[in-house]
């Protein structure tokens, strides 16, 4: 496959060099209006586009999910990150990484599917797990390297409102204010990390997550 065959696209001039960084920044893109031109470039040139990234740069465009549900990102080598610069390379923080936990949890296993409001996932996790919440906190506060005593009910919510900022930010959710819309793309958090959701009580409280 030629690697540079999607420059013979009309809209590659217009619309690679956004899709480069978005990917390049850790952005997943997928098929919602505010990606849609971009995903229908990526769709189209697929498998140039793939070639272009491993031979280039030594990492990989990934494809996830089916039809409304598929999505693209950029994978890494277990070994490697390839030859992206430092800046380009997104690192999540591990406390966001547990707030994905909690969400992917309250939606999707707890049956919280119509959850869109910001508040009231705040108020849930500060309310509704109260088995979890010791643990959950003690938790948070190792990944932000504070002492335990500084994560409690009263910011536990700007945790949860930071994460979901980044959430938005990589496009695992769209975030307008107080609302907020998991898109496909959020449920690569259990490719991640499935065995950590499958056993969040057995996990919830470990040194890290790695």
């Amino acid at each position: 496959m030629n690697s540079i065959a999607f420059f013979k696209h009309p809209d590659a001039r217009i619309l690679f060099a956004k899709i480069d960084y978005a990917l390049k920044d850790g952005v997943h893109i997928q098929n919602r209006p505010h990606q849609a031109h971009l995903f229908r470039f990526i769709e189209k040139n697929e498998e140039s586009l793939k070639a272009f990234y491993e031979e280039f740069y030594g990492v990989y465009l990934t494809r996830e999910g089916e039809t409304v549900e598929k999505y693209y990102y950029i994978a890494f080598d277990h070994n490697s990150r390839g030859n992206i610069p430092l800046e380009h390379r997104y690192f999540f923080p591990n406390e966001y990484v547990i707030v994905a936990f909690m969400v992917y949890k309250i939606i999707y296993i707890d049956g919280y599917v119509d959850l869109s409001s910001v508040s009231k996932l705040q108020k849930i996790i500060r309310h509704d797990y109260e088995d979890l919440k010791p643990d959950l906190y003690r938790t948070l506060a190792k990944a932000k390297k504070d002492k335990t005593t500084k994560v409690h009910d009263e910011n536990i919510d700007k945790i949860v409102s930071d994460a979901l900022k980044e959430f938005a930010k990589i496009g695992w959710i769209i975030l307008d204010n107080d609302t907020f819309d998991p898109l496909p793309a959020f449920t690569r958090i259990t490719k991640m990390y499935s065995e950590y959701i499958n056993n969040l009580e057995d996990w919830l409280g470990k040194d890290e997550i790695s």
